[in-house]
This record gives structure tokens, C-alpha cells and sequence, in this order.
């Protein structure tokens, strides 16, 4: 009997580093691989093993049609140029019938991809969908509708590891600004009968910032202003008035964590694109790098790439400066030349490995840190969203390496993903990332 349960714990050891696909396969074999391959903590120990991969989720517009594909890529597949696998699957390319071509991708969490229909304000519905498994979810719950007087300034998608269920947020704003309105904060619970509800009012102003939620240690985070007086773009607005807002997925109450003192004075109008209001794909820009929250500014005067950590979550004293280099130090050879535009008569042009582009206009966006912390990955995106290149920069030797990419590949921030077997149907009896195969 130990010997039967030894086997069939190697044989769960060996199936848990398995990609989903295989997997998939094996359920047709029989019964009994069915069943271990859906037991919920199956499903988290494949997850945690696949948390070891780093990949991420992109979007591929196909050329002269205006449907676009939302697909997994993994980072070698980014990064090398003779990858053996290829950074675009032709077969989702290639898809006819896909329904996630009419979504907008809100957020990942747990291998599940929370898709929106979020520009539909009157009725605003989130599916889920497994690129894994390629399974889409209709949520079983009805559509939010909002007041005709409101807009959703701000969404989130994440998983509440205290009741095992995925949360979806809402921050809903008035439309008329003219008198101070709060900005409602409205939730829905996977695993609750009730609708939508809402919960205490989002603490900060996000009309200037924009964005969906970073989810990390149970909570979604959101980047906020406190300002009185300001200009209609929003430029003069200092950091000491810029505040990162987190709400505990567990208690859904917001704490607010502010910014490293070193930006204390400093202009976020340096930061943001001439004569742009600022919204989530400028800077300040907020993600996560190794496990730790993390600030990325893009110094447009300077030209200056910034990454601030948040080594301990919470604790303001723990911001640790990872990244402080100029634009040519990361290859890019700039000059100044004037331009039509009377705010920004003077534009700096980059040229990096050949290519000519406004570095005004572009939006650095590092990805990840690879190879033992020594090796950050950078994504290059042009202003109008299509990714131009990866930009591989080495802290230790302070080298730099580029692959260029496709010219209709676009990217989606947030961008984490992890491949799982995880479904809303399928959630385990304990916290993801606790629970143990017995």
C-alpha cells in the first residue's frame, strides 16, 4: 500500500511540472487521471510549480482586420531570438470564433484572465477565461449598470485568499466635476449569492491617474492624487500629493502608502507625455518586480528610467532604489530638434539600433528581472501601443541587448500571467498557494 502511494505521489510530483496541454490529454485517458488532474489541490500544486515560469499575457492585432487575440508568451519566447518557442501561437492567431476578441483584458490572477466589456458603462459585464485550458466563463452574476450622472474610473480583478474567491472592483466616479463628488467603490464576489455592493469610498482622487488594479498580498492597488488647486492637465501636481491606494482584498478597507521621500517636490509633469493629461501607460507607473511592489518613472526632461521597490510590503522606510539610468545607458543615443507644437518646442529624438522614434512619446515599462536578479527586462512600446522591441539591461556588467519584435503585437498592463488549471468552478478548499496534495 506505501508503495502504491509513493508511486502515485512521483507520478503527481511529475504531472505538476506538466504544461496544461498535456494535461488536457491525459483527462481522455481515463478516469482515474481525470480525477487527480481536477482535484483542487492538484490544480494548486500545478499552479505553484508554474508560478516558476515566468510568462506574461500580450495581444497580437491581425494585419488589416480589426480583430485582435489575447495570448500567453513566455519570457524566453520575448527575449531570445532563437527561442524554440514562438512569442506568437498561430493557432490562436488563426482563430476565427474567438469571443475574447470583444473584450478588454482587466487582470490576471491565478492563471484566470478577468475579461470586460469596461467601455460599456450602461452595462458593464466580466467573464473569465483560462488561455490554458481556453475555457471562457460566463459570469453568473447580473451586469453592473451605472447612473447615467457616473463612469468607472477604475477597475480591479483579484483573488481573496481569506475566503478562497475572486473579487472584481469597480471605483465609480461623477461625471460632472464641478461639485466634489466621493468616488463610490462597488465590489462583486465570486462566491456570494449578492450581486454588487458596495463598500467604504476610494480615499483619493484617480481622475488624473488612471488605471486597473495591481494585485499583490491579497490586495488591489491603485495610484491616487490629494491636490486642491491645479492645472486643467494635471502637470503641476507634485509627488507629495501622489499616494498609492491598497485595499485589502480581506477586510475591503483602503490603507494608503505614500510615495518614496526622494520625489517629495518633484513635478509629475516631468513625467508625462507634453500637453497629455496622465493615465496608467505614462508615469508614475506602479507593477510588480520580483515579488515586490514597485514604482517605475520615466524622467522625461532628464531621460532618465527610475525603479523604486517596495521591499516590505506596507512599510514606507522599506523603498530601495533598483534602477536609476540615463536613456543612454540603455543605448539610446539622443538629440534635441524643435517641432510644430507650441508646448513642447523642443522634442528629443532617440536612435537605437537604427530606429528613429520620439523618446517623448514612448512608454518604457520594465517587465521583470531575470538571471539570478542581474538582468532586467524592459519593454519599448511606441505611443500609439504597439511594442517596438525588448530591451534586456544587465545591472551588474551594465550591458544592454534588444530583440525588436512584431509590428502588430501590442501590450496589456497588467501583464502577469501564470498558465493553471484554475477555474471559477474549481476553487480549492484552501487558499491558493497553501493547500497541500494529500
Amino acid at each position: 500500500m506505501e508503495g502504491k502511494m509513493l508511486c502515485e505521489d512521483m507520478l503527481l510530483e511529475i504531472m505538476s511540472w506538466l504544461p496544461v496541454k498535456s494535461l488536457m490529454r491525459f483527462m481522455f485517458v481515463s478516469k482515474y487521471f481525470q480525477s487527480l488532474i481536477l482535484h483542487p489541490r492538484f490544480v494548486t500544486m500545478h499552479l505553484e510549480n508554474s508560478r516558476k515560469k515566468t510568462s506574461f499575457l500580450s495581444s497580437y492585432s491581425n494585419e488589416g482586420k480589426s480583430s485582435s487575440y489575447v495570448f500567453p508568451s513566455t519570457i524566453s519566447s520575448l527575449i531570445e531570438e532563437d527561442s524554440e518557442e514562438p512569442y506568437i501561437d498561430s493557432d490562436i492567431v488563426n482563430e476565427s470564433d474567438s469571443e475574447r476578441k470583444k473584450y478588454r483584458v482587466l487582470g490576471s490572477c491565478n492563471g484566470l484572465v478577468c475579461l470586460t466589456n469596461g467601455e460599456e458603462q450602461e452595462s458593464m459585464t466580466f467573464d473569465f477565461w483560462n488561455p490554458a485550458t481556453t475555457e471562457i466563463y460566463e459570469n453568473p452574476h447580473s451586469p453592473l449598470k451605472l447612473d447615467e450622472k457616473e463612469y468607472a474610473a477604475m477597475l480591479g480583478f483579484g483573488y481573496d485568499n481569506s475566503t478562497h474567491t475572486y473579487k472584481v472592483v469597480v471605483i465609480v466616479g461623477p461625471q460632472n466635476f464641478e461639485e466634489y463628488q466621493a468616488f463610490r467603490s462597488i465590489i462583486l464576489s465570486m462566491n456570494e449569492e449578492i450581486r454588487w455592493r458596495e463598500i467604504e469610498e476610494f480615499p483619493a482622487d484617480p481622475t488624473t491617474v488612471e488605471g486597473d488594479g495591481i494585485y499583490i498580498n491579497n490586495s488591489l492597488n491603485w495610484l491616487g492624487i490629494y491636490y486642491t488647486d491645479y492645472e486643467e492637465d494635471g502637470t503641476d501636481i507634485s509627488f507629495d500629493e501622489v499616494v498609492i491606494v491598497s485595499l485589502d482584498l480581506e477586510t475591503e478597507t483602503y490603507t494608503e502608502m505614500s510615495l518614496p521621500d526622494e520625489l517629495n517636490g518633484v513635478l509629475v509633469g516631468n513625467f508625462c507625455f507634453p500637453g497629455e493629461q496622465l493615465h496608467c501607460n505614462e508615469a508614475p507607473l506602479i507593477g510588480v518586480l520580483s515579488g515586490c511592489l514597485s514604482l517605475f518613472l520615466h524622467n522625461r526632461n532628464t531621460t532618465y528610467l527610475s525603479i523604486w521597490q517596495m521591499k516590505k510590503f506596507g512599510n514606507k522606510r522599506s523603498w530601495t532604489l533598483l534602477l536609476n539610468t540615463s536613456l543612454h545607458d540603455l543605448g539610446f543615443c539622443t538629440r534635441i530638434v524643435p517641432t510644430h507644437f507650441s508646448y513642447d518646442y523642443h522634442r528629443r529624438v532617440s536612435i537605437v539600433r537604427n530606429q528613429h522614434f520620439c523618446c517623448s512619446y514612448s512608454i518604457l515599462i520594465p517587465l521583470c528581472i531575470i538571471e539570478n536578479d542581474r538582468d532586467i527586462v524592459i519593454i519599448h512600446n511606441s505611443f500609439q501601443g504597439c511594442v517596438v522591441q525588448t530591451i534586456i539591461y544587465n545591472l551588474i556588467e551594465k550591458t544592454v541587448t534588444y530583440r525588436t519584435m512584431s509590428d502588430n503585437l501590442r501590450w496589456i498592463y497588467p501583464m502577469d500571467y501564470v498558465e493553471s488549471l484554475v477555474s471559477p468552478e474549481l476553487l480549492p478548499k484552501e487558499p491558493i498557494g497553501t493547500a497541500s496534495l494529500q
